[in-house]
């Protein structure tokens, strides 16, 4: 059963990668050992879909706009016509011609991040939490082909389509179903980053959880820790090493989440809010973990790993910046929550006093 449910793993992954490199937006290749490689030709790929796209945009809305003016000329709104299909015409361009120009500009960083942050995950992999991210990947392939491939193809399909003799409007509608795709297929890919990214956030505040209980065991057992003094300097050793190992790791994953966000942020308006609560979240749970009061004596080098470690949590910038219009921060919501309940205080103390 495990081996079936690994099988089909690989298997959506393959059809994942396949399917967008077909698209143009993975322009890596993948070698044996699960790792991306660099690829001239995957690259070329890439500029080439990119070229194609931005021209089949162009050419359609031009069509389109040609034919609007022809067949609408004698209508009061024709200006208001002609303007909303420029408008629609910027946002379609914008969204081809900013899409692809991040990715070719940005290939090093992305090949660069992207290796980096798959060693990550794989060093945090636990086959507990296998079936659970399995589980999600299958939702994603499942909203991939029901919702964006199913729907784009009945709309491409249409019988209405059939009923216009003039061919720019069915060609709009499927460049139109064309932009669409590479819109949905770009949030599916920053969907995944994200899955991702909270499990290893999760696998990093679970170790260390795992270690912190270690320690406390010291507090909670003073007697028995007391006769075994090398044995207690052996587990602070080991816990200072996960500390040190996890606070690297953590500080990298944000680095490599921030990164990729800012390559991608205006896509990343399409995206559920509640993802982005979710791992800045997860992100901020370690600095909660460190916090705990241990009331026992402790090895310098584990007190000193956990100051590290708590100070690079209070230097880290948690806050994710999508294009300059809004900044989530669960900063704000703890302030927000608490400016709340300090006016309800005021308040209720305000009618009391009126008593």
């Amino acid at each position: 059963m495990v081996s079936d449910t690994s099988t089909m793993f690989r298997y959506c992954f393959s059809f994942l990668y396949y399917f967008h490199s077909i698209m143009g937006l993975i322009p890596f290749g993948i070698e044996d050992q699960q790792r991306i490689r660099r690829s001239k030709s995957k690259r070329r790929w890439t500029l080439a879909i990119g070229c194609a796209s931005t021209a089949l945009v162009c050419f359609s809305f031009g069509s389109m706009l040609q034919g609007v003016s022809v067949s609408s000329s004698a209508y009061a709104d024709f200006h208001l016509i002609q303007s909303l299909v420029l408008v629609e015409f910027f946002i379609r361009y914008s969204t081809i011609v900013l899409c692809f120009c991040q990715i070719l500009s940005n290939e090093a960083n992305l090949h660069k991040y992207i290796h980096r942050f798959i060693s990550i995950v794989q060093s945090v992999w636990c086959s507990r939490s296998y079936i659970m991210i399995t589980r999600m990947v299958f939702i994603l392939i499942a909203k991939m082909l029901i919702v964006d491939i199913g729907l784009c193809t009945l709309f491409a399909i249409n019988y209405g389509t059939r009923k216009h003799t003039k061919t720019y409007i069915n060609g709009y509608r499927v460049v139109n179903i064309y932009v669409v795709m590479v819109g949905a297929q770009i949030t599916n890919l920053i969907l995944l980053l994200l899955l991702f990214g909270s499990y290893a956030y999760a696998r990093i505040n679970e170790q260390l959880d795992q270690t912190v209980h270690r320690i406390l065991s010291f507090e909670t057992d003073r007697y028995y820790w007391s006769r075994r003094k090398v044995l207690q300097q052996q587990i602070c050793c080991d816990a200072s090493d996960t500390i040190d190992r996890h606070c690297s790791l953590h500080q990298e994953l944000t680095e490599i989440i921030h990164t990729l966000f800012s390559i991608f942020q205006l896509p990343l308006l399409l995206i559920n809010l509640n993802q982005f609560i979710v791992i800045v979240s997860r992100a901020r749970m370690p600095g909660i973990v460190l916090n705990r009061f241990i009331n026992a004596p402790l090895d310098i080098r584990t007190e000193r790993s956990i100051e590290t470690f708590a100070l690079a949590m209070l230097g880290t910038d948690f806050r994710m910046k999508v294009a300059g219009l809004y900044v989530l921060d669960l900063v704000f919501l703890f302030s927000l929550a608490s400016t709340i309940n300090m006016y309800l205080i005021v308040l209720i103390q305000f009618q009391l006093s009126t008593y």
